[in-house]
């Protein structure tokens, strides 16, 4: 059997073909009883309206790009693009993802794009944006989005986590339970790229000091480089662990960056005798399937809610309305775990 055309369903309707591919598509210059009478004919026939033809006749491409920094099957990365196609997909836009992991592959993406220009409108994760990209895009009228990156600067909205907020209740947490001396844990963080996860490095610093830490009552150890396999992480966590142990007072109580980073730490504690939290706490962020694996104390995130929110910004900006919220913090929440209790012997 032949497939059926538009032709047929304008046939069967007693309507035009125009009026079929506005019905079809959705038009608002269609009255309910005609959309309804296309409608009917187009599922008699198994007709579906073709995306690029109904693309051409609108303007647009129905995708949304998402980039994100690092691997694609990351926990938060995989979390968020799923978030962002359950709001797209029931609204007709296909989801497009791409990554980075350094500046000359983020360099070489934004110089291809206007040539590409293959998507309506785009989802920036975790990293910086600046506001001459942004520029740009605006030129293409491609909206732009942040998501938990590190600022505002360069997006037309953003949906992200409260890194300063929620860093702070960690410190609070190992304050409250008599940690004298305390520690950061983090990633390698390249000159020429600022992730949002690297804001919690000055977040720590400043909640720190709030709690009143001096100087010499915390330290910052990050990795000098980046490689998440799983044994060069073991690598790195050997030296972040051996440098904390080295100190003439190490700290007792710990916070990482992520709960992957972190779950390497506190691993490479345990291989050195060490229990939490007997000899010291420790609390990642995230909440990440590790954390609950390790049964580990950490910042709760939903990553496919922020994904959600994003889309839904997206969507707001290409019907040409603001969205409900413009720039949004959600607030990260403590879970309490096995991993933190009292500081040992008062230390």
């Amino acid at each position: 059997m032949a497939r059926a055309t538009i032709s047929d369903v304008a046939a069967a309707a007693g309507v035009s073909q125009a009026t079929v591919s506005r019905a079809l598509r959705g038009s608002a210059n269609v009255s309910p009883a005609t959309r309804a009478k296309v409608e009917q004919a187009a599922e008699s026939l198994n007709f579906t309206l073709s995306k690029s033809a109904s693309t051409l006749a609108s303007g647009r491409t129905m995708r949304v790009l998402l980039l994100v920094s690092g691997p694609l099957n990351t926990w938060f990365n995989a979390s968020v693009l799923q978030g962002v196609y359950d709001v797209l997909a029931p609204e007709g836009y296909d989801t497009i993802p791409a990554f980075v992991t350094n500046r000359e592959q983020l360099d070489r993406f934004f110089r291809d794009l206007p040539r590409d220009r293959n998507a309506d409108a785009i989802i920036i994760t975790s990293f910086e944006f600046d506001t001459a990209l942004h520029d740009q895009l605006s030129a293409l009228g491609m909206p732009v989005v942040g998501l938990n990156s590190p600022s505002t600067a360069g997006f037309d909205a953003s949906i992200g986590i409260d890194n300063a907020a929620a860093i702070t209740s960690g410190v609070q947490l190992l304050r409250s339970l008599g940690h004298r001396r305390i520690a950061f844990v983090h990633d390698y963080i390249p000159h020429d790229m600022v992730y949002g996860t690297s804001t919690r490095v000055a977040a720590f610093r400043t909640a720190a000091a709030q709690a009143g830490y001096g100087d010499d009552d915390i330290v910052m150890i990050g990795a000098d480089h980046h490689d998440t396999t799983p044994a060069m992480l073991d690598v790195t966590a050997a030296g972040i662990v051996a440098r904390l142990l080295s100190c003439e007072q190490h700290p007792t109580g710990i916070m990482g960056e992520t709960d992957e980073f972190t779950a390497a730490v506190y691993k490479e504690l345990r291989r050195q005798h060490l229990a939490a939290p007997r000899d010291f706490s420790i609390m990642g962020f995230d909440d990440a399937p590790v954390s609950r694996t390790l049964d580990l104390t950490t910042l709760h995130q939903n990553p496919v809610e922020l994904g959600n929110a994003a889309a839904r910004k997206v969507l707001a900006l290409l019907r040409g309305e603001a969205p409900e919220q413009t720039h949004e913090l959600v607030p990260a929440t403590l879970v309490l775990r096995e991993t933190t209790g009292r500081a040992p012997n008062g230390r």
